[in-house]
């Protein structure tokens, strides 16, 4: 893998950049107050701006690493305000394997903004960085982020029993994924 770091990319609709320090209150707004939003993630809800800043401080500071990447996903027709985040979560280095994760304001559900968002930095990914295999899971009990990586491409690999931990307590855990070589 060449790593290039967290670039500015573009789709039809959206702006994938780095985070600021200027998108706390969209952030904190859109998505990581929200507990509906926040129901099958690793982390809880932020409670007050100063968590969601304290986040964006870390994730900043991460940007000088060439292996870091997080985004903000952005509609170009709200011009600069986050409505979800997107990144890598782990790496394997020895398969060039990429884990993604995902969170989206639910006001942004169901209009294919996710999925626009994951194919983007799926082909960043397989293009740019040479990664080999990237993979995605979710809590059995979300199937709608299972769509989204259905829709990309990525294939059901399989489920975890009792493989994960998050804000609902140990969960199953399905596993999917996509290779450069899928057609």
């Amino acid at each position: 893998m060449k790593h290039l770091g967290t670039k500015y990319l573009e789709t039809n609709r959206l702006i994938l950049r780095p985070f600021s320090l200027g998108d706390t209150a969209s952030m904190f707004k859109n998505w990581a107050s929200d507990e509906e939003v926040t129901k099958y993630l690793t982390w809880p809800p932020h409670r007050n701006m100063n968590t969601t800043q304290e986040v964006l401080k870390s994730w900043i500071h991460n940007y000088t690493k060439e292996d870091y990447y997080q985004w903000a996903i952005v509609l170009k027709e709200n011009h600069d305000e986050p409505i979800g985040s997107i990144g890598v979560n782990a790496y394997n280095h020895s398969i060039d394997m990429a884990q993604i994760g995902y969170c989206i304001g639910k006001k942004w559900w169901h209009k294919g903004i996710t999925t626009e968002a994951l194919m983007c930095i799926m082909n960043f990914l397989f293009y740019e960085v040479g990664v080999k295999r990237i993979e995605a899971t979710h809590d059995v009990n979300n199937p709608n982020s299972g769509s989204v990586m259905k829709k990309c491409g990525m294939k059901y690999e399989g489920t975890l029993r009792q493989a994960g931990i998050n804000n609902q307590g140990i969960h199953d855990v399905c596993y999917y994924a996509k290779l450069i070589s899928d057609k």
